[in-house]
């Protein structure tokens, strides 16, 4: 382990303490010349690291996230890779799946400047206001239906654990708190078409930290975090991956149902249900076994709704 990852793990494992360049020189084994040369080329990379006369150095509060950091609370066994910046989390897994990564291999970053939502939306993240992973996935035919419901589950549920405020889903992939979006979740899949099957899957995910500045978002999304809520960034990560892999491998539907079942917040609500430019008013009555949206129209028509895209009307 070089240097520099040695401080990182030290002042990662004591965030927000001060420790003494001394302090580390003397754990790590080396000078504190040494020390000095590490935390600058960690600030370099972008992490914010408090330097301060006879007290030392500790990473901010608010700093960048790092792999030392999710893995301290990580329990799948994952192999994390953290961008400070990247076009989009969901390129760089794919990147590492089509070059043979294994399942479980994650991209992580801080912003995206060509970031992917669903139905060929596009968005930029600024740096500090969200953080983005993506997961690369090899699951058979039966577990890459259930990918998008498992992470909804996952990654709401991992925001409470984190100290995060109090989320629901949207059908069919839509975190929300406080009546507005603060996750969205993507999942992307390459077939083989000699099996039929899928060669591997990407899974993307987008946490809102902090409220979105952009003035076009301000009234539809939201922050899944307060002010000072420590650490949030590590741990959302590692606390989604925990319990996506959990539900993922131990694949039991009727749990996966449930969990999601709890957490969806649209049955018996009013809803437009949008397929391409057309947007029909109905009332959600419930959920399949197969997290398929029963929703009733107008008309009285009944259809369940295995794709597509759900407006609220609160």
């Amino acid at each position: 382990m070089s240097t520099k990852s040695a401080i990182l793990r030290e002042l990662e494992a004591r965030r927000g303490e001060f420790l003494s360049g001394e302090e580390l020189a003397k754990k790590l084994g080396v000078t504190r010349n040494a020390i000095w040369k590490g935390v600058s080329a960690l600030k370099n990379d972008g992490l914010e690291i408090d330097s301060v006369p006879n007290k030392g150095y500790r990473l901010a509060d608010d700093a960048a996230v790092t792999a030392e950091g999710i893995e301290k609370y990580l329990n799948t066994g994952c192999k994390i890779e953290v961008f400070s910046s990247t076009t989009s989390t969901n390129d760089e897994a794919r990147r590492l799946a089509e070059s043979g990564a294994e399942e479980g291999r994650v991209a992580v970053a801080i912003s995206q400047t060509a970031g992917r939502g669903r139905v060929g939306r596009s968005f930029s993240a600024q740096k500090k206001e969200g953080i983005y992973f993506s997961v690369v996935l090899r699951p058979d035919m039966e577990r890459a239906r259930f990918i998008t419901v498992t992470a909804a589950v996952a990654v709401a549920e991992a925001i409470e654990q984190a100290g995060g405020r109090r989320t629901g889903v949207k059908w069919v992939n839509d975190v929300y708190a406080h009546g507005k979006k603060c996750v969205g979740v993507l999942t992307e899949a390459v077939t083989d078409l000699e099996s039929g099957g899928i060669e591997y899957a990407v899974l993307g995910i987008g946490v809102n930290l902090k409220k979105p500045s952009c003035e076009e978002l301000k009234d539809i999304a939201e922050a899944a975090f307060d002010e000072g809520v420590k650490d949030c960034a590590n741990k959302v990560v590692a606390y989604t991956l925990n319990r996506f892999f959990e539900l993922y491998r131990a694949f039991d539907k009727s749990e996966i149902v449930s969990r999601y079942r709890a957490k969806c917040f649209v049955i018996g609500m009013d809803v437009d249900v949008i397929k391409g430019d057309c947007a029909r008013r109905a009332r959600a009555l419930g959920l399949d076994d197969e997290c398929r949206l029963e929703v009733e129209y107008e008309n009285g028509e009944k259809e369940r709704l295995c794709s597509g895209e759900v407006s609220i009307k609160w």
